[in-house]
C-alpha cells in the first residue's frame, strides 16, 4: 500500500515495526482494512520470528498505527476460533491518502508475499479476501483430527443436533460442563475430528446428569468430574454424520 511505503522514516524509526507495517498493509484493502495475515505469515514475510512480530504489532497499535478491526472478516474464512489471526485496520489518515498500488510484476517493492492468508496477487486492491486454500481445508473440515485446545467452543449448530439425537437440551451444555470437558481432554493431547469432540462432549454430560441423578448431592455439570467413557456413542445413529 503506498500509504505505508509514503510514511517518513521520522515518524516510524524502528525499521521492524515498519517492515511489519509494510508487509501488514500488504494484506488490507484500499481503504487500509480488513487485513488478517497470521502471525507466522508475517514472520515468513519479514524474516522476524513470531514473537517479534506480535510484539511490533502491538508497539503498531499504541502508536496508533493500525487498530483492531471487524473479527467477524476471519470468521467468515476460519470457523476455529483458536486458529483465526487478529484482523487489523491501519490508520491511514495519519498519513498520506491511500491509493491503489500499481501492478509490478510478478514481485513488490516491500519484500512481502501476496499470495498467503487469502490475498490474491492478481487480485484488485480492496477486492474481498480469498480464502487460502491449505488453510481452509485444514480449519474448515469437519473431518480433519485436532487436539482439544482451551479455546475450543463447541459449534453451536452441530452440537444441537448431537444433543437432541441423545435426547439432551443445549440448556444442559452449560459453561462449567463444557470447561470441565476442555480442561480434562486439553492434557491428553489427543487428536480427534470435530463431530468426535462433540459426540464426546454429549457422552460426558451424559454421564454426568445420569451420576448426578443418582447422587444424594446435587453436582454441577462436569465440575466434579474424574472419569467418563469416551465410546459411549451409540445414541448417534445418521443425524450426527450431517
Amino acid at each position: 500500500m503506498t500509504w505505508a511505503l509514503a510514511i517518513p522514516k521520522a515518524a516510524l524509526e524502528n525499521p521492524a515495526a515498519r517492515h511489519v507495517l509494510l508487509c501488514l498493509a500488504n494484506y488490507a484493502g484500499s481503504d487500509g482494512r480488513g487485513a488478517f495475515p497470521s502471525a507466522g505469515t508475517l514472520s515468513d514475510d519479514t524474516g522476524l520470528s513470531e514473537r517479534t512480530v506480535r510484539l511490533k504489532l502491538d508497539e503498531l497499535a499504541q502508536a496508533g498505527w493500525i487498530a483492531e478491526g471487524n473479527q467477524a472478516i476471519a470468521a467468515a474464512h476460519i470457523d476455529r476460533r483458536d486458529r483465526r489471526p487478529v484482523v487489523y485496520d491501519l490508520l491511514i489518515k495519519r498519513g498520506a491518502t491511500a491509493a491503489p498500488r500499481p501492478e509490478r510484476g510478478a514481485g513488490n517493492s516491500t519484500g512481502c508475499s501476496s499470495q498467503q492468508n487469502g490475498v490474491q496477487q492478481n487480485a484488485e486492491r480492496g477486492a474481498a479476501a480469498a480464502p487460502n486454500p491449505s488453510l481452509n481445508q485444514s480449519t474448515l473440515s469437519l473431518r480433519e483430527p485436532f487436539p482439544m485446545s482451551l479455546e475450543w467452543e463447541p459449534n453451536p449448530e452441530l452440537l444441537k443436533a448431537y444433543a437432541r439425537r441423545a435426547g439432551l437440551t443445549l440448556d444442559q451444555f452449560n459453561a462449567v460442563a463444557i470447561s470441565g470437558f476442555v480442561l480434562h481432554h486439553d492434557a491428553k493431547g489427543v487428536a480427534q475430528t470435530e463431530k468426535q469432540w462433540l459426540a464426546a462432549l454429549v457422552s460426558w454430560v451424559k454421564s454426568d446428569l445420569a451420576r448426578a441423578a443418582r447422587s444424594p448431592v446435587a453436582r454441577t455439570g462436569g465440575s466434579q468430574r474424574t472419569s467418563f467413557d469416551d465410546d459411549d456413542t451409540s445414541w448417534i445413529g445418521e443425524e450426527g454424520d450431517q
